[in-house]
């Protein structure tokens, strides 16, 4: 299955859950940003910071 990832603010994240419930199918997985990753990443929808990584696979730990 393929990874589809989308990275949201608080405006557009549910727009985020839907795409990714509609492309994969499945049940999406939503996991807060870090807070210095979410300085640098904007959302996939507008130029804001990203505050939710939404996608079909949980993301690896961090070791």
């Amino acid at each position: 299955m393929e990874t589809v990832t989308k990275k949201a603010c608080e405006t557009h994240v549910y727009r985020a859950l839907d795409e990714v419930t509609a492309e994969t199918e499945a049940f999406p997985i939503m996991e807060t940003m870090n807070k210095g990753e979410e300085l640098s990443t904007s959302c996939d929808y507008c130029q804001q910071a990203a505050v939710y990584v939404v996608s079909n696979m949980q993301s690896p730990p961090i070791s």
